[in-house]
């Protein structure tokens, strides 16, 4: 079954990092790098517009770097895939 989302793509330097403190944006920041989506969010060390993690389900550890857009779902990936 096929399920039709629509997605916001921020750009960091014109519309900042996402809030992350809020907790309606559990599970629904991604960022974008090497033009891969990939759900995660900013590091809280370094420069976050450069330093992103992934989220540990994607099997990549270490920091992602220079980020320049981030994606916010309407809901939770996991809702998405019944998951």
């Amino acid at each position: 079954m096929s399920t039709r989302v629509g997605i916001m793509v921020h750009e960091i330097a014109a519309d900042g990092l996402p809030d992350m403190s809020d907790d309606a944006l559990t599970g629904r920041v991604a960022f974008i790098s090497d033009g891969c989506i990939v759900t995660g969010w900013p590091m809280l060390r370094g420069r976050a517009d450069q330093m992103w993690e992934a989220d540990p389900d994607v099997g990549k550890s270490g920091p992602f770097y220079n980020v320049t857009h981030w994606v916010e779902f309407p809901v939770p990936v996991w809702e998405l895939t019944g998951g």
